[in-house]
């Protein structure tokens, strides 16, 4: 492999770097693509949250750690 012209470096550079730029596309649109998901969701389930414990049908939002709900009374 004698000296490479600046036109063949340009090729090896666009033949190293255009896999890793579709895999990074691909991986931008998967993402995308569960952000949409969640946000025109129009219940938990659908969105793909589960709640641990408690109903689905409840309104608020508790904080559970460990054995305690993060401010409530005691």
């Amino acid at each position: 492999m004698a000296g490479l012209t600046s036109y063949q470096l340009l090729l090896i550079a666009i033949l190293i770097t255009w896999p890793l730029a579709i895999t990074a596309l691909l991986f931008l649109m998967s993402k995308l693509e569960n952000y949409v998901n969640r946000t025109e969701a129009d219940t938990p389930e659908q969105a793909g949250l589960e709640p641990v414990r408690g109903r689905t049908d409840d309104k608020e939002v508790r904080i559970v750690f460990g054995d305690k709900v993060v401010g409530e009374p005691e």
